[in-house]
């Protein structure tokens, strides 16, 4: 049985209100036990004191009539069952009730005293003296019976008064634990809620004095973590799951803005024929067709464990070696474009066997030494990668046909030396904003597509895995 705190509370009071009603119980009823047998004492000593003088001058003058007289008078009495007088010999000059015991009886001749017989009786002596000489004593027998049933009546009425005190208390405190328990489990329910990631619970009872304040706190603090989990949930929509909790782990956002440099591979994905597709068209249906093909370039990013960092009218910007390292990121980078080639030319045969409006694409990837880090102003700024490799990245892009997938001489020799690549039409372009002319090829696909799938494996298991919402985007 687990024991709640309303149900420890009410013991604890049991406990305590038993304790001191057995303490004060046990008190008064020592006290009155002791006045009822001072009473009954003192009673005793003063019959037998009375039947003593009384019997002086009958004693030394032995009228036992008047003797016997008198001690009949006096068994007349409530609570007197016997009375006797004897004389400085032993011999009994008068007798009521019962006998007296046998018991040395010197003591009686000379001072006062009690003798007890049995559990009922107890004797009561006195001197009989004249003149300082004894000359018998008088014995009073007196029954307590009665005063041991006042007693036992003492002992029952105050063993029910403990029980019904001991009970009142006890409903009182369970009473009592469960309203002072109510807000307690609610808070414990609450915090285990909070605990498993559920912000939306309130505490809905209502409660009185500091609890209240203590409800009215916690529904503030969910509230609160509430609205942070929407706008880190928000947060993660516009960038990926890596870049977010990168950042949202720092405390400084100027530190998070200073830039650092990676070596990275960056992919450019465009919709060739974007903008006459949407002539005509209206804007929600041109929206549907454009996140269908972005949903597959994230899930296909996702899956070799890039970010989407960006998308620019019909064109995606992936990147692949930060903020997360990869060091095979060149290799995951031209997957990521080859697959993205497959799948979509597999769509867009779905799509055209259902006579469903298609889009072709084409893909441009570099890589190299890039700045990353957050760029823009302090209203607003975003995730990036800065550098020769992403501008490169989108050169590229606008120089590849529908369809190919295109990368510069240089990512293709350094890709090629582990991962070999077959590629055609190699050409030397003079690309916008650089020197120096850059070798251009097209991709046709892996030079040993078996061999590739090994290393694939190999490589996926130095990456760490997608997050759950990069894996199910």
């Amino acid at each position: 049985m687990k024991w709640h705190f309303g149900h420890k509370l009410a013991l604890i009071m049991t406990m305590l209100v038993l304790l001191a009603s057995c303490i004060l119980g046990y008190t008064l009823v020592y006290r009155q036990f002791s006045m009822m047998q001072t009473q009954f004492v003192d009673t005793g000593n003063s019959l037998s004191s009375q039947l003593a003088a009384a019997s002086v001058e009958l004693v030394f003058t032995e009228d036992q009539l008047s003797l016997a007289s008198l001690v009949f008078s006096l068994s007349d009495q409530p609570s007197v069952v016997a009375a006797s007088v004897v004389n400085r010999d032993g011999d009994v000059l008068a007798e009521a009730g019962s006998s007296l015991p046998a018991v040395n009886a010197d003591q009686a001749y000379r001072s006062q005293g009690q003798v007890e017989t049995n559990e009922e009786t107890v004797w009561f002596y006195s001197p009989v003296v004249f003149r300082g000489v004894s000359g018998g004593a008088a014995w009073v027998g007196l029954d307590r019976s009665e005063m041991i049933a006042g007693q036992r009546s003492i002992i029952r009425s105050g063993v029910v008064v403990v029980l019904l005190l001991v009970l009142s208390i006890t409903l009182m405190a369970i009473r009592l634990g469960q309203s002072l328990a109510k807000p307690v489990r609610d808070l414990i329910e609450g915090t285990r809620a909070i605990e498993s990631g559920h912000y939306g619970f309130r505490i809905r009872g209502q409660h009185q004095g500091e609890f209240s304040d203590l409800t009215q706190s916690f529904n503030h603090m969910s509230a609160e973590l509430e609205q942070k989990q929407r706008v880190e949930q928000l947060f993660s929509r516009f960038v990926s799951d890596p870049v977010a909790a990168r950042y949202m782990a720092q405390d400084n956002v100027e530190l998070a803005r200073e830039g650092k440099r990676v070596d990275a591979s960056i992919l450019f994905v465009d919709l060739v024929g974007y903008t006459a597709f949407s002539e005509g068209r209206h804007p929600e249906e041109t929206a549907e067709v454009l996140n269908l093909y972005f949903t597959e370039f994230a899930n296909t990013c996702h899956e070799f464990h890039g970010n989407v960092d960006k998308y620019i009218g019909d064109c995606a910007m992936l990147v692949f070696g930060c903020p997360q390292s990869d060091p095979e990121h060149r290799f995951h980078a031209m997957e990521c474009a080859l697959q993205i080639r497959d799948r979509i030319t597999a769509m867009n045969r779905e799509r055209a066997r259902a006579n469903q409006p298609c889009l072709t694409i084409r893909i441009g990837v570099s890589g190299g030494t890039v700045l990353a880090g957050l760029l823009g102003s302090h209203e607003r700024m975003q995730y990036t990668v800065i550098g020769e490799p992403a501008n490169l990245a989108s050169r590229l892009c606008d120089l590849a046909d529908s369809g190919q997938v295109v990368t510069d001489g240089n990512f293709y020799s350094m890709l090629n030396q582990r991962h070999p690549l077959l590629t055609h039409a190699s050409e030397s372009h003079q690309i916008k904003g650089l020197q120096s002319n850059v070798d251009v090829l097209t991709v046709n696909a892996w030079a040993d597509a078996p061999a590739k799938e090994a290393r694939d494996e190999a490589s996926a298991d130095s990456i760490p895995e997608p997050s759950a919402r990069e894996s199910q985007s």
